[in-house]
């Protein structure tokens, strides 16, 4: 019953819903409202059923049972963005979140959760807009510029670019967890889901997107807020294993990234501010072996692809600070994140060699 309501209540006003069905009922016990028997399911004109469920075995079986009934599989969809533990009602919504928030702020950074953590705006010298969100590809920083762009006045005067080696094989709308963990919920706005068609099972979560996302957003209007990491990492050093990204090669992906990064590049260019390049620092010490090899291989691929790029951006400025804090264990919540105290410290580092060589008078 909390699932049926909370439907009713967050779906979109451009959905109806026609009536209701249930596999050991005759009728509507609840309201007496418009009715279907499961028979009579297949001759009906709908665009989906949604399964009022709340545990993953009870969709299962419902799921099963339609089908047996005739329903297609592609019509029967899970109100994922509705249940309990799915992370769309806690998701800001990125788009929205530029438009209250953002007044015209000359500086950006743009980038992932290597920033969102990893650099403490506040210290930051100057007046920065922080673009970058949790899990964000290429692709979304790009599209988010796009909404951005259309609210600066004047030129832009200093970016940052937040990625680390992996970012070039790294593609969000192909990651199955990124809509599973509602990280892809942040985009529902632009309606834009990139490669989601490649990623099995994806589509179903797009519909949700459709169904709900404005509603769900205006109820819960989530604040992008980075939630504080005050702790310290505390595994061993030589066992952490990298995550799967670092171990992927995506050849697809990387062309696809490439194009993309110039593309960026030069819209940054014409914006009046080329992206100055930085690579966050890492808890070297605490990697394994493997995960060791892992890094130095996508190191190398990162610089080539770089060079190759060149050709059409010119010189791009890199400052690759992966070592600076390498055996710095207190200043990481994990192996690839800074913590609070961390991040201050690389934020001082950013002022100090970065921004104070390109404004001399900045203090």
């Amino acid at each position: 019953m909390t699932i049926r309501r909370e439907i009713e209540f967050f779906l979109d006003d451009g959905y109806e819903i026609v009536g209701y069905s249930d596999g050991h009922y005759a009728f509507d016990i609840w309201e007496k409202k418009h009715f279907f028997p499961l028979e009579e399911l297949k001759y009906q004109k709908f665009d989906f059923i949604l399964l009022c469920a709340s545990s993953g075995e009870g969709r299962a079986e419902m799921k099963r049972t339609l089908q047996a009934y005739g329903i297609p599989s592609e019509k029967i969809i899970s109100p994922h963005v509705l249940l309990e533990k799915y992370g769309a009602k806690k998701q800001a919504d990125l788009f929205a979140d530029i438009t209250r928030r953002y007044r015209g702020e000359r500086s950006l950074i743009f980038g992932l959760s290597y920033s969102v953590h990893g650099i403490d705006k506040r210290l930051l010298k100057g007046s920065f807009f922080d673009c970058s969100a949790l899990s964000m590809d290429l692709y979304y920083n790009y599209r988010l510029y796009g909404w951005i762009e259309k609210q600066i006045l004047t030129k832009l005067e200093t970016v940052f670019w937040v990625f680390p080696y992996y970012y070039f094989d790294y593609d969000m709308s192909r990651s199955k967890t990124m809509y599973e963990i509602g990280r892809m919920f942040g985009m529902w706005r632009a309606d834009d889901w990139h490669n989601y068609q490649c990623v099995p099972g994806a589509v179903e979560y797009v519909e949700n997107y459709r169904m709900f996302g404005r509603k769900i957003s205006q109820f819960y209007h989530m604040p992008k807020e980075p939630k504080l990491l005050t702790s310290v990492y505390g595994g061993t050093n030589g066992t952490a294993m990298l995550e799967k990204v670092w171990f992927a090669d995506h050849n697809e992906t990387v062309a696809e990234n490439q194009e993309l990064f110039v593309s960026f590049w030069k819209k940054m260019e014409a914006g009046g501010g080329a992206p100055i390049l930085i690579v966050p620092p890492f808890y070297l010490k605490g990697f394994n072996s493997i995960s060791k090899a892992a890094c130095e291989k996508k190191r190398e691929k990162f610089y080539k692809i770089l060079h190759e790029i060149e050709a059409e951006t010119g010189k791009i400025r890199v400052f690759d600070y992966m070592d600076r804090f390498a055996e710095r264990r207190e200043c990481f919540s994990d192996v690839e994140h800074l913590n609070n105290a961390g991040a201050a410290e690389f934020t001082e580092i950013i002022n100090r060699e970065i921004l104070a060589p390109l404004f001399p008078g900045i203090t």
